[in-house]
Formats: C-alpha cells, sequence, structure tokens
C-alpha cells in the first residue's frame, strides 16, 4: 500500500511541476518546450527479453525542444513493483527502479527520412545502495549508465497507400556492465477512426536483439576467477490499441510477447547457467498519455 501511495503520489506531483515549466517556457527562451508523460501499469515488467518483475506501475515524464535543428528530449521513468518478487529481480526483493535519459534526434544530412539519434540514460536502482558491483554479500547493482546511437527511417514516402512503417537500428553499451546491445525494430501506425471509431488506433510493433555482456556482476571482479560474462538474443512482439479521448489525452491497451535464447550462455567463460529470467513473457499493460 505504501509503494501505491508513492507511486501514486509521484504522478501527481510530475504533472504540476510539467505544467508550471510549460507555462513559463511559453513567453520565454524555453518557448517550444513540450511537456508529455503516461501513467502506465503493467502486468509484468520485462526487459531485453527477461522478466524484471512481476506486475508494476510505470509513470513517465518527458521534455522535448528543438535543439541545433534537431530534437532534444529528456524524461524521467519509473518502475514501481506491486506485490511478490519477480524471477529475476535485481536484488532479493522486488525493487524499485528510476531511469534517467536524453537524447538528440537529428535529421541525416543527404539521406531523405532518415533520423539519427544519440543519447545516454542512467538506471537507478535506489532499494539497492550504493553499489556499482554484484555479489559478495551485495544485494545487486544500485545503478548501470549506458548511452547509444541509432537511425530511424520513415518509409511513408515510398509507398503509394502512405504505409507508415518505420524501421529502427540501435546500438546500446552499458560502461558498468561492458555489454553491448543492437537492436532492430519495425512499427506501423493503423488508423480506425473512419472503419471502426474515430480517435482509434493499432500500433504494432516487433523487435529483434542481441545483446553481449562483459561483467554480468558489474563493474568489479569480486569472484576471483574472472568475469561473469553472457549473450543472447531476445525478441519482442507488441499490439498496442490507442484511442485519443482530447488533444491532450490518450488511453491505451497493450498486449506483449517476449522471450529469449539464453540457455547456457552464462557464466564463467561461457560454461555456468544463465542469470535468473523467463525464456517466454505474455503480459498486458494499460494506461493513460498526456501532453501540455
Amino acid at each position: 500500500m505504501n509503494k501505491l501511495l508513492l507511486t501514486a503520489a509521484l504522478a501527481l506531483a510530475l504533472v504540476p511541476n510539467a505544467h508550471g515549466q510549460a507555462a513559463a517556457a511559453s513567453s520565454g527562451p524555453l518557448g517550444d518546450l513540450k511537456v508529455s508523460g503516461d501513467f502506465d501499469y503493467e502486468s509484468q515488467y520485462v526487459f531485453r527479453g527477461k522478466k524484471i518483475t512481476n506486475s508494476a506501475f510505470q509513470p513517465s515524464v518527458d521534455f522535448t525542444k528543438s535543439v541545433a535543428d534537431g530534437t532534444l528530449k529528456a524524461y524521467v521513468w519509473t518502475s514501481q513493483p506491486i506485490g511478490r518478487a519477480g524471477t529475476g529481480s535485481v536484488g532479493p526483493n522486488q525493487t524499485n527502479e528510476i531511469d534517467i535519459g536524453a537524447y538528440w534526434d537529428h535529421a541525416v544530412p543527404g539521406v531523405d527520412n532518415l533520423t539519427g539519434e544519440v543519447g545516454g540514460q542512467l538506471y537507478w536502482y535506489p532499494d539497492v545502495g550504493g553499489n556499482t558491483l554484484k555479489g559478495s554479500g551485495n544485494p545487486g547493482l544500485s545503478r548501470t549508465f549506458e548511452f547509444h546511437v541509432g537511425a530511424m527511417y520513415d518509409t511513408t514516402s515510398l509507398w503509394a497507400s502512405k504505409i507508415n512503417l518505420n524501421p529502427t537500428v540501435m546500438w546500446y553499451h552499458d560502461v558498468i556492465l561492458d555489454s553491448n546491445t543492437f537492436t532492430a525494430a519495425i512499427n506501423y501506425s493503423w488508423d480506425l477512426s473512419d472503419s471502426v471509431l474515430k480517435g482509434l488506433s493499432l500500433n504494432p510493433t516487433a523487435t529483434l536483439g542481441w545483446t553481449g555482456i562483459g561483467r554480468s556482476f558489474g563493474d568489479v571482479n569480486t569472484a576471483g576467477v574472472g568475469n561473469w560474462k553472457n549473450s543472447y538474443t531476445f525478441w519482442e512482439l507488441d499490439l498496442e490499441l490507442d484511442y485519443v479521448l482530447s488533444s491532450d489525452t490518450t488511453l491505451y491497451l497493450a498486449g506483449h510477447y517476449a522471450g529469449n535464447n539464453d540457455g547456457s550462455s552464462g557464466g564463467f567463460a561461457k560454461t555456468n547457467p544463465q542469470a535468473p529470467g523467463s525464456d517466454n513473457s505474455v503480459w498486458l499493460g494499460l494506461g493513460v498519455k498526456w501532453n501540455m
């Protein structure tokens, strides 16, 4: 109950603060600042094909501004688990997570419809403590930092019927885990306003990825026999149904499926079984998106 109240208070606190910043920005140097976010419930929390916790509330707030002919976005996102521990929780119990990040998008010169992106994000687990290593009695990693680069291509102009397929490729590097992750995704937005209900859209996404982790226990080797390494392929399918209530509010319901092939690829010198995490996960999400 305390965790639920904390999550609700956090979500409510974000909105008025964002509104105040947006109002102040309308007549100042941040005149084109846009603020948005969502309040989301997920029946599982799955990250890169592996279950992290069971059900969780996941509110977020985003700030978007034009910078150097591109778009700069900063965000704060949190996962507040509910109930018993998940199979792949970071610590001995389900842990809260707070992600803080920023990225910049810019059109790639000389290539129509291609956008490049660079950014970084901090993954912080405040319940764990101050460790950037795992093992030797430590409950788990308290934080990691990752940067990424990638590209997105809008195919709308290539199709006579204006099909809006949007392929995306990304490379992520975590400096604490010494990991490299590559993802390729494609998404589509299908407007159902004319055929079903005004304001309704269906948005499928498919993602395929691979990750190689050099230090699964963090930035310090505490085992004395080499760092724990791991690598695996993961995949995810998402199907989201959006309903626009107004110009600044959208309701959504989503179904998800994810999995990985991480069997015996992990461990010291790639000999020991995988770290905890479901091989396959199916879950639901629902929430509200807002902007101002």
